[in-house]
C-alpha cells in the first residue's frame, strides 16, 4: 500500500503510530514511532491523500448522554464514574470525544428518577389539562439525571458540541393525548417552538450549552411503548420558520436545526430527500438550518447510506450533515467484524461522503443493556458496565477513538477533511487537516484474513507500517 502527499511542510523525521486491532491485542495503543526516510517504498494497495484540497469541517464524534445513561453513572462510585467520563471525553486520556445528543424529555432508555422508570417531557400535565403559556414547563427530573452528568462531562472537555433532541411533545400538544402515539395538533407549532427555546433556556442556566436541535426524533415513527411523535416535512418546516427567530430574540441566535433525523437506505431514500428538500429548499428555514442529521439502522451499508450525505454536499453547498444515531447491540458481539463494520459504514466511510461526525445511541449502559422503558432494549453502550462496577469499551467506542482523540482540536480551531482516494475497495482510508498543522492519516484494512503492509510516501520521503486484518491505524504526522 503506497499513501502519497502532497507536500506543504518539511518532512519530519519519525511519525507516530496508534492502533486498534480486531483481535484485541492493540487497543487505542501507541506503537513505535515509524521514522521518516528519503525515497519511496512499494506496496500493492495506493492511497492518494491531496493535503493542499480541504473537504470539509469536522464536528467530531461521541454518543447520547440518555437518562439511562445519566442514572448508570450516578450509582457508580466517585472513582468510577470519573474514569468512565474521562474514558469518554478526555483528548488526552480517553477517547476525546466532542459531541453529546441529549434527548429532550425521556426517551425509551428513560433511566431511573426516584427508583423507578418514568417516561417524561417537561410540561406533562392532568389529563384534559393544557399549559400553552408553558407556566409549568420544568427540567427538574432532568436535574437529578442528565443535569448533573452533563456538567461532570463539561468539566473533563469544556468544548463539547452539544446536540437535544425531542421523542415527544407533552401530550396535551397531539393529537392523541398521550406521549406513545400521535402527531402535533394543527395550530401548535408556535406553542411548540416555544417549549423547545425553553429547553435552550434551562439548560444553559445550568452551564450546558445547547449547539444544535432536531425538531423531532424520527419524526415518522408511530405508536410505540416509549415516547414517539410523528411529523411530516412541512409542520416540521412551520416549526423550523417559528422557531429560528424565537431563539434568536431569546440570545440564542447561534443554536441551529438540523432537519431530519431519520434513516437514509434504499426504502427510506425518497422521503428523507423530500423531506430535505422541503426544510432547505426553503430560504426562511435554510437560514436557521444547518444541515442534515441521518440515522443508520438502514443496513445496505455505506454506498447506499454515503448518498444521503452525498445529496446534502451537492444539492445545498454550504450544509452540513451527520450521523446522529447508530448502536451496536446483543445480535452482534464479534469485536473484529463490528470494529470494521463501525469504521467502514460510520465512521470512516460516510467522512469521505462530506459527513462532519458521528455519534452512537447510549454512552453508558449496563452490560446487560438496562436500564429500559420500553422498546426492544436490545441496545449495547458504548461502554458497558458490569454491576460490580468494572467496565467495557466498545468496537464503537475504538472505531470513534481512532480518529476523535487525534482531531487535535482540543485548544480550539477546525479539523478539516481532506481528499484522498484508495485503490484498493478492501482498504479504507481518511486523511484530517488538523489546525495544530500536523496531519491524520486513519487507514482501516477491511480484509479479515491477511496484514497489509503499508508505504506512506509523503513528497519525497516515505515510512513504512503493517496494519493488521480487521484493524485500524492512525498515523500522526
Amino acid at each position: 500500500m503506497v499513501l502519497t502527499l502532497s507536500a506543504c511542510a518539511p518532512a519530519p523525521t519519525s511519525v507516530e503510530v496508534y492502533s486498534t486491532t480486531g483481535s484485541k491485542s492493540s487497543l487505542l495503543a501507541r506503537g513505535s514511532d515509524l521514522p521518516v526516510v528519503s525515497g519511496s517504498g512499494s506496496g500493492n494497495v495506493d492511497i492518494v491523500v491531496d493535503r493542499g484540497t480541504q473537504l470539509q469541517s469536522v464536528d467530531g464524534f461521541g454518543a447520547a448522554m440518555t437518562h439511562s445513561s445519566a442514572t448508570v453513572l450516578l450509582e457508580q462510585t466517585d472513582e468510577i464514574r470519573a474514569a468512565i467520563l474521562d474514558q469518554l471525553f478526555s483528548p488526552t486520556d480517553g477517547a476525546g470525544f466532542s459531541m453529546v445528543r441529549l434527548p429532550i424529555g425521556t426517551s425509551d432508555y428513560a433511566g431511573l428518577v426516584d427508583g423507578e422508570p418514568v417516561h417524561y417531557t417537561y410540561d406533562d400535565m392532568p389529563e384534559g389539562q393544557t399549559d400553552e403559556g408553558l407556566e409549568h414547563f420544568s427540567v427538574a427530573l432532568d436535574e437529578k439525571t442528565v443535569i448533573p452528568i452533563m456538567q461532570e462531562a463539561l468539566a473533563v472537555n469544556p468544548n463539547l458540541t452539544i446536540i437535544g433532541s425531542p421523542w415527544s411533545a407533552p401530550a396535551w400538544m397531539k393529537t392523541t393525548q398521550s406521549l406513545y402515539s400521535g402527531s402535533l395538533i394543527e395550530g401548535y407549532e408556535d406553542v411548540y417552538a416555544d417549549y423547545l427555546v425553553k429547553y435552550v433556556e434551562a439548560y444553559h442556566d445550568h452551564g450546558i450549552e445547547i449547539s444544535y436541535l432536531t425538531i423531532q426524533n424520527e419524526p415518522l415513527v408511530g405508536a410505540r411503548t416509549y415516547p414517539v411523535m410523528e411529523m411530516g416535512e412541512y409542520q416540521e418546516l412551520s416549526i423550523i420558520q417559528k422557531l429560528g427567530p424565537k431563539l434568536a430574540s431569546a440570545g440564542f441566535p447561534d443554536v441551529k436545526v438540523l432537519a431530519w433525523d431519520l434513516n437514509f437506505g434504499e426504502s427510506s431514500s425518497s422521503i428523507a430527500t423530500s423531506y430535505i428538500d422541503t426544510v432547505l429548499g426553503d430560504p426562511e428555514a435554510a437560514k436557521y438550518t444547518a444541515g442534515v442529521a441521518f440515522h443508520g439502522y438502514e443496513t445496505e451499508g455505506i454506498d447506499v447510506f454515503g448518498q444521503g450525505f452525498q445529496y446534502v454536499k451537492d444539492t445545498y453547498p454550504g450544509k452540513m450533515s451527520m450521523v446522529t444515531e447508530i448502536t451496536e447491540g446483543t445480535w452482534s458481539r464479534d469485536f473484529a467484524s463490528n470494529l470494521s463494520y463501525a469504521l467502514t459504514n460510520i465512521v470512516l466511510g460516510p467522512l469521505n461522503y462530506s459527513s462532519a461526525g458521528a455519534l452512537y445511541w447510549n454512552s453508558v449502559l449496563y452490560d446487560d443493556g438496562t436500564p429500559n422503558k420500553g422498546g426492544a432494549g436490545t441496545s449495547l453502550g458504548v461502554i458497558s458496565v458490569s454491576h460490580d462496577g468494572t467496565y467495557t469499551k466498545s468496537s464503537a467506542y475504538y472505531a470513534m477513538a481512532q480518529i476523535s482523540r487525534f482531531l487535535g482540536t482540543e485548544n480550539g480551531g477546525q479539523a478539516k477533511v481532506v481528499a484522498s482516494e484508495s485503490s484498493s475497495p478492501e482498504i479504507l482510508a481518511v486523511a484530517i487537516q488538523r489546525p495544530d498543522g500536523r496531519l491524520a492519516v486513519v487507514v482501516l484494512n477491511t480484509g479479515t484474513s491477511f496484514p497489509e503492509t503499508v508505504n506512506v510516501v509523503v513528497g519525497g520521503s516515505s515510512f513504512t507500517a503493517e496494519i493488521a486484518a480487521q484493524s485500524v491505524s492512525t498515523f500522526i504526522y
